[in-house]
């Protein structure tokens, strides 16, 4: 049996297939092809992702620089405004304390009798009339302007004095323009003026109290029905909303 088979003829080997080696060469050789594009490929868009997240990164810190310049810049201007106002309005309250110190010194108490002012008074249509004694430089006051007023009133006719804030220690009177806060012809008679302008007011009894007596506590007649009022009123300066009474109350 050995012998049979040690003679036995091996089955001739099956000739491949014509090109098939070359196929399969050709076919390695693409697959190392898309493998090395697809590496590129990866490489490429890593170096992409690498670039933009160092772009970012570069963009942000220049926005971050860029905005704490700005801010700094703001705050630089900001700094330099507030201290321009703060001493702008240091320069105003010392010129407007000066202007109190000197009209308490020219009047160490309101006059009696309102003196005598140069010039032709001027009326308007409500019956108001005024004369500007002195000229002022500063701003104008107007409707909503909270203004510190010096004063002082007499009655038309016997000129007798009936308040002043001189005899009051010259301490200013504040008023709101515009809000009801004081009588009809303060209102309208200050409105216009420039601070540090004296104004003569000559206001009718229907933009002042009317027909009615003002009284004082005791019930001594203060301002009596249906009388003219004398005002010499000099504008102060700006100042914060009041909460007090009217002149001659």
């Amino acid at each position: 049996m050995t012998q049979t088979m040690k003679n036995q003829t091996p089955p001739p080997s099956r000739p491949g297939r014509p090109g098939q080696r070359q196929r399969e060469r050709q076919q390695r050789k693409q697959r190392r092809q898309r493998r090395l594009v697809l590496l590129f490929s990866g490489l490429v868009a890593l170096l992409i992702l690498v670039g933009a997240i160092a772009w970012a990164v570069v963009a942000a810190r220049q926005s971050s620089e860029a905005t704490a310049r700005a801010d700094a810049s703001a705050t630089a201007a900001a700094n330099a405004t507030s201290a321009h106002a703060t001493s702008t309005a240091n320069a105003v309250n010392a010129k407007a304390t000066a202007d109190v110190q000197s009209l308490i010194k020219a009047n160490p108490k309101g006059p009696d009798t309102p003196p005598k002012v140069d010039g032709t008074p001027q009326k308007t249509a409500s019956g108001l009339q005024y004369i500007i004694i002195k000229p002022g430089t500063g701003a104008t006051v107007q409707s909503g302007s909270t203004v510190a007023f010096e004063y002082t009133g007499w009655i038309e006719g016997t000129n007798k004095k009936f308040d002043s804030s001189y005899d009051h220690g010259g301490q200013p009177f504040a008023v709101t323009i515009g809000q009801n806060q004081v009588i009809k012809g303060w209102d309208e008679g200050v409105t216009g003026m420039k601070l540090g302008e004296m104004r003569r007011l000559i206001i009718p009894s229907n933009l002042a109290y009317g027909d009615k007596d003002q009284k004082d506590q005791t019930g001594k007649v203060i301002i009596p029905g249906k009388a003219t009022l004398i005002f010499d009123v000099t504008a102060v300066s700006f100042t914060q909303p009041p909460a007090q009474q009217q002149p001659g109350q």
